[in-house]
């Protein structure tokens, strides 16, 4: 599952109408790359994945007006349902040209296709002219403590978005803090650091 719904966010912005709905729809997967950018940590599952060297591909969907297709990718060695993958989660994929943090639309014996469309990387495993190594695709396990605290950064996004890489801005007894692509207020970044992970190299 993603980490949160629009209807959660709202319930813990306590908004009852729908005035920021395509917005917060827009920010989730947003706040989701940048919570796992600034913990180091993605949250892998240990019992949900696929580990390999060989066998996926990944292929990036058609843009072009009135025949978009998704992106998607292919295993030629594994079954993602036999391996616990279904509609509707989000996988983190470590490895290769397409690491991120992605969302399952559906799901067959062999074909995963996500939500998004023209953010995949073509690449295949198997392609003898380049070697790709290997490759990582979890599903994720987010803390349900993460929801009111990435629902805070939405909203911070939402009213008081600012352009550009913060690293720190202080106002008075207001600041922000630079966290994966984005700045949020500081009290709500340090709320994240208990599921921080310490980079190394």
């Amino acid at each position: 599952m993603s980490l949160m719904t629009v209807a959660e966010v709202k319930t813990f912005l306590r908004l009852t109408d729908t005035t920021y709905d395509t917005l917060i729809t827009y920010y989730i997967p947003i706040i989701e790359e940048d919570i796992c950018e600034y913990l180091n940590n993605w949250f892998e599952d240990n019992v949900i994945y696929i580990d390999t060297g060989s066998g996926l591909a990944f292929s990036r969907g058609n843009t072009a007006t009135g025949t978009t297709q998704a992106d998607y990718i292919t295993d030629d060695n594994q079954d993602f349902s036999t391996a616990g993958f279904a509609a509707g989660m989000d996988v983190v994929i470590m490895g290769g040209s397409n690491g991120g943090v992605y969302s399952v639309a559906s799901l067959t014996t062999a074909v995963m296709t996500m939500t998004c469309t023209g953010e995949f990387i073509d690449q295949d495993q198997d392609d003898s002219f380049r070697t790709v190594g290997n490759i990582r695709i979890s599903r994720m396990r987010w803390p349900e403590a993460l929801k009111p605290i990435a629902a805070k950064m939405i909203w911070a996004q939402i009213s008081d978005n600012r352009p550009g890489n913060v690293s720190q801005e202080r106002i008075d007894d207001y600041s922000v803090t630079y966290a994966g692509k984005n700045a949020y207020p500081e009290r709500v970044v340090r709320q994240l650091d208990k599921w921080r992970y310490a980079r190394t190299g």
